[in-house]
């Protein structure tokens, strides 16, 4: 799914103008649009006995409620619209309120007759929100937020038009007053707000509405401002098997993870690239740790190696590099500890692997002193950093970073080229190319150790598969975080973790795959 500024939804309405498409005959088309779309969502079975009440704003995204109001009241459902700011100053909104004259539209004015309003809102159904669009900036203030907050604490259906009314379009913040959806009419395509959290919460279920643009209308300088996945992304991503396939057809998977006192770390990786679906899967640890791994691994093969105080040797890095020989993927970093050895292992698997690297956790400490040897790497390298380890990738601050999460993260992929994956609420993928994809899955129960260790393997089984390296990043953050999501719903958010999802993936996968 792609997401537009608002400011780039501007430049797509001039492109659309310049076409031949009118601002009044944009605004005719949304209002219509939307209302055939609100109707459909009217859950009664006599819709003619619902009462609908329209929120009207002074400008274009109030012009969209008077149309809509107008069809709404055509298809002989009670229509009522209250004028939360006053009479429409827009020239297209004035024009389509002034065709509402005529009809059995009750109307009231909030700052003239708020009593009469408030009780026409109390008597309605539904609401539908036209106050604020693209254009608001700031908070809500005055007799329009005390409304909205009383909406709030009503039992009613809310339906936004384009944007949930005190939010900001190009924002996932939440500053003050706003309306609480069950459902946006995202008008023409997404924006920022609708995926990017807390903002998107308040959302409910969003439908992007058709109002005519032509794809031409969408071809803008940048492109899109960034990439959303969803079901359909992942679906398509994820290679069908056929039925004559075998164990290599699917990639060999090399872990090098754990140490002594980071076991668990090794084992969440290496189950989490079995169930991904990865053919084969090796979990190379350091020897001492093998007492408390092996009875925990039942499908992944086992490589101890040379061991040096509970973490890898210097021993380990050959049989290391000659494996990687028959490798289809190889992550690294998972619970490895950062010392000499550590160091040394990771950037001689960087310089010599010729299939996708995953570099996670302590595999990044260790490359953050010696950044430039990404450039070295022969194959694509993907980074999984939480915020912290971007810093120190960076040299910004965690706060830095996350003040500007998508920028930050874009800059560093075309620095290092690198696919970064920053891990958080809405993680980022982006690429060397500039692609960038916010994932709109996950939730604060998987703010856990060995939640990372999980995703890590699940995007190397995914590139041993065949994807991309962008594709296997993203299909994984959104899997990764859906899996999340099903478990928190049927068991507890706070109780959720990393093995209880993995456990998981069986039956999330399965709703990703065609069985006939």
């Amino acid at each position: 799914m792609r997401i537009y500024t608002c400011e780039q939804m501007r430049e797509i309405e001039r492109n659309a103008n310049k076409g031949g498409m009118s601002y009044i005959k944009m605004m005719e088309n949304a209002g219509e649009a939307c209302a055939e779309k609100a109707y459909g969502i009217i859950n009664r079975a006599d819709k003619k006995n619902m009462s609908v009440c329209v929120l009207c704003g002074n400008g274009k995204n109030g012009g969209d409620g008077f149309v809509i109001a107008r069809c709404l009241c055509k298809k002989g459902v009670r229509v009522g619209v209250v004028l939360v700011c006053g009479e429409p100053k827009a020239e297209e909104a004035a024009e389509m309120y002034s065709l509402l004259k005529d009809l059995p539209v009750e109307i009231s004015d909030l700052s003239s007759s708020a009593g009469e309003s408030f009780g026409m809102i109390m008597s309605s159904d539904v609401i539908i929100d036209c106050i604020f669009g693209i254009g608001f900036k700031g908070e809500m203030r005055g007799a329009a937020a005390e409304l909205v907050k009383d909406i709030n604490s009503m039992n009613k259906t809310v339906i936004s038009v384009d944007i949930p009314s005190g939010l900001e379009g190009d924002s996932g913040k939440v500053t003050g007053a706003h309306i609480s959806a069950n459902y946006t009419l995202a008008v023409s395509c997404k924006k920022p707000v609708h995926v990017l959290k807390p903002a998107s919460d308040y959302c409910g279920k969003v439908f992007v509405i058709n109002i005519g643009f032509g794809n031409k209308c969408y071809e803008i300088d940048g492109g899109c401002a960034f990439l959303s996945a969803d079901n359909k992304f992942v679906k398509d991503a994820l290679l069908q098997r056929e039925a004559d396939s075998n164990k290599g057809d699917f990639g060999r998977v090399l872990c090098i993870c754990g140490s002594k006192t980071m076991q668990g770390a090794a084992v969440l990786c290496a189950e989490a690239a079995v169930k991904s679906g990865a053919g084969l899967v090796t979990c190379a640890f350091p020897e001492s740790a093998y007492c408390a791994i092996a009875p925990k691994l039942t499908e992944p093969l086992m490589m101890p190696l040379d061991d040096d105080g509970g973490f890898f040797g210097a021993g380990a890095e050959k049989p290391i590099l000659d494996f990687l020989k028959k490798c289809s993927a190889v992550v690294i970093g998972c619970g490895i500890g950062v010392n000499e050895n550590t160091e040394k292992i990771v950037c001689s698997v960087i310089e010599n692997a010729e299939c996708p690297i995953i570099i996670d956790a302590d595999g990044i400490n260790a490359l953050s002193k010696n950044i430039n040897i990404l450039k070295t790497a022969k194959a694509q390298v993907i980074l999984t950093p939480h915020p912290g380890e971007m810093a120190r990738l960076t040299g910004l601050s965690v706060s830095e970073i996350q003040k500007k999460r998508i920028e930050t993260t874009r800059a560093f992929s075309s620095l290092s080229g690198a696919v970064v994956v920053l891990k958080g609420c809405n993680t980022v993928v982006a690429s060397p190319d500039s692609a960038v994809c916010i994932n709109p899955t996950g939730n604060a129960g998987m703010a856990t150790g060995g939640s990372g260790d999980m995703l890590a393997g699940m995007i190397a089984s995914f590139c041993a598969q065949g994807m991309s390296a962008q594709s296997a990043a993203v299909c994984g953050a959104y899997l990764h975080g859906l899996c999340g999501d099903e478990l928190a719903k049927k068991t507890s958010m706070r109780a959720l973790t990393p093995s209880a999802m993995i456990d998981y993936l069986p039956r999330l996968f399965s709703k990703f795959e065609n069985k006939g």
